[in-house]
């Protein structure tokens, strides 16, 4: 299964460069609603809801890291909000041979992570953890039925005015990382944590084949140029470069005849 993750171009260089991907913690993603839907029950158990929400949302968010994937890789709204304005880059992620779809290694693998878009958040049907559940979260969860229920409430749901993203997550445990690594930059096995907009990121390490499509934003050749971050012509020996790999490399335009973004082949690519 291909999907995709939209960023900038000098995010998508590091990516590409290093055969890494960011996964973030659920307070530092942009909706402020991340992991409040739980739908404790009121009066069942030691816990208010309010509480055993607060709780459960305070031992998800820095023991468990989000990969953001989505289905389309030309969504205008998306490139306008993460594809830095249509100047940035689409990856397209084979999620098999990322290992993003491996459940003995994955808290939400990518075929389970469709995020579930809603008008209401689950009503109050779901017992209050018990304080040895709630220490248990972060603690080694695995993928499987029995956790799966509170997982998905603390991870996939959204309110419906997010449903143009047409999100898929990957959730991966990083609460096994070594305590200083923790605090200070630095890698840690196929680990690497890194600091961007002051937020922590953890980048995992990945195939090199397994980005299998790249899709250039309209205006990347001006944005590059306006940030002088590279020369015209050491822009064209980076593009060169990924149209030489084994993948799909694409150039974004607007359709004449709708409203929609097409893809062309890009002229730095050698696959057509």
């Amino acid at each position: 299964m291909i999907l995709y993750k939209y960023m900038s171009f000098q995010a998508a260089r590091m990516v590409i460069e290093n055969s890494s991907l960011g996964f973030s913690c659920l307070e530092d993603l942009n909706d402020p609603f991340e992991c409040t839907s739980f739908g404790f029950e009121e009066g069942c158990g030691l816990l208010s809801a309010g509480i055993a929400t607060g709780a459960c949302k305070n031992r998800f968010s820095r023991n468990y890291g989000v990969l953001s994937l989505t289905r389309r890789p030309l969504n205008s709204l998306m490139w306008s909000h993460y594809g830095d304005e249509h100047q940035g880059v689409v990856l397209g992620v084979d999620t098999d041979i990322a290992g993003f779809s491996d459940k003995e290694n994955c808290v939400i693998p990518s075929q389970y992570g469709e995020v579930i878009y809603s008008a209401t958040k689950p009503h109050n049907n779901l017992p209050a953890p018990s304080a040895a559940e709630l220490m248990s979260i972060g603690n080694g969860i695995e993928f499987n039925s029995d956790t799966f229920n509170l997982v998905k409430r603390a991870f996939l749901y959204k309110s419906s005015e997010w449903g143009y993203e047409e999100e898929v997550r990957v959730v991966k445990d990083i609460s096994g990382l070594p305590l200083s690594y923790h605090f200070d930059e630095g890698r840690s096995g196929e680990w690497n944590k890194i600091k961007v907009s002051g937020r922590p990121l953890y980048c995992l390490d990945i195939p090199i084949d397994s980005i299998k499509e790249i899709y250039l934003g309209r205006h990347i050749y001006k944005n590059v140029s306006k940030k002088k971050l590279l020369t015209d012509d050491e822009l064209e020996r980076v593009l060169l470069s990924w149209g030489q790999r084994d993948l799909k490399l694409w150039h974004c335009e607007p359709d004449v005849h709708s409203w929609q973004l097409k893809a062309k082949p890009s002229k730095y690519s050698a696959k057509k």
